[in-house]
């Protein structure tokens, strides 16, 4: 029973721990920032940069939605999958990223019979080619700005090393399969590491991925990168609107990479409240070589995550509307 509550303990430590940081980074863009200039930046806000910035919002939504109805082979209808989409961001962007996957996962499960571990493969394999993209983006965008970011360029290269390694041990798994995954295993054993709660969970998201057919997984990892590049171009587009929006002009090439970053940021497991603090702290520190001014773009980040808060209310209006519409337990799908 002292095992079971202290294992029960480890998660809520882990969140309070998260949203700590979180409000100490807060602290540290407030501290950055000229509060005064806040009310100024929203009554200079251009209007048609905030409609574009909406409508790329919601756009990223709808997208994010259709990708998984893609994938999912058209088993479950779209107006069913947006309604997990629009519950899994609102508990991710509103609560933490990890909630927003349980629920996605749950959902799945729950209302339209979908495997977990069907469920789990899809988001793997979405993840995947969101990484795909992103480690390309990564690359290319990094050598557009490479003389100006010189003191990220060993970050810059243990990143894309980095990504590499876990892309290659994606696809070995794929090619080798159970080889692979075998020989990959007893690497982990022999160097103690296979104890580790998130080997273990890699390990066997591995297993269940090699048990899948080639051909399957080839033609699912095809149409997600081409989602995922469509995805990605919106994402730079929306950002970009955003900061056009309260009159903050930018290189779009500054830009596309330090979306990326924000990107690469967002893996890691320590986002509460939409990565509150972790984003802003982010820009900060990645925009510093391109010679903006600190409280200027600390009022312009407190802004956009003002209208992030806001422009999330938006997709909610959905929820009442399908449980009116779809909300029954007869199949919808294709």
């Amino acid at each position: 029973m002292t095992v079971t509550s202290d294992r029960k303990k480890i998660p809520i430590i882990w969140n309070v721990l998260k949203i700590v940081v979180a409000l100490l980074l807060v602290g540290f863009v407030l501290s950055r920032t000229d509060l005064e200039q806040i009310p100024v930046l929203f009554k200079n806000t251009s209007i048609f940069w905030l409609v574009i910035y909406a409508t790329l919002f919601l756009s990223l939504t709808l997208l994010k939605a259709f990708q998984y109805y893609i994938l999912v082979g058209r088993d479950v209808a779209y107006p069913r999958v947006l309604n997990v989409v629009v519950m899994q961001n609102a508990i991710t962007n509103y609560l933490a990223s990890s909630a927003g996957i349980v629920s996605y996962l749950a959902l799945f499960r729950a209302e339209h019979g979908v495997k977990v571990s069907r469920s789990v493969i899809i988001f793997l394999l979405t993840k995947i080619g969101d990484l795909i993209i992103v480690w390309l983006a990564l690359c290319v965008s990094s050598l557009l700005v490479w003389r100006t970011i010189e003191v990220f360029h060993s970050l810059i290269v243990v990143l894309a090393i980095g990504i590499g390694l876990v892309l290659l041990v994606f696809f070995l798994t794929v090619l080798f399969r159970q080889k692979f995954v075998s020989l990959l295993g007893k690497i982990m054993d022999s160097l103690r590491l296979s104890r580790l709660s998130l080997v273990q969970k890699g390990m066997s998201t591995l297993e269940t991925l090699s048990e899948i057919e080639l051909g399957r997984v080839t033609r699912t990892l095809g149409v997600a990168l081409l989602l995922s590049t469509i995805y990605f171009v919106v994402s730079v587009l929306w950002i970009y609107s955003g900061f056009r929006t309260f009159n903050f002009q930018q290189d779009l090439r500054a830009v596309v990479f330090v979306t990326v970053i924000l990107q690469l940021v967002s893996y890691i497991p320590v986002h509460v409240f939409g990565g509150l603090g972790i984003t802003e702290t982010s820009v900060l520190y990645f925009w510093n070589p391109f010679d903006i001014p600190q409280a200027e773009l600390a009022s312009v980040m407190l802004g956009l995550r003002i209208l992030f808060y806001l422009l999330n209310l938006l997709p909610l209006i959905y929820l009442p509307v399908y449980t009116l519409f779809f909300g029954t337990k007869s199949d919808f799908s294709e």
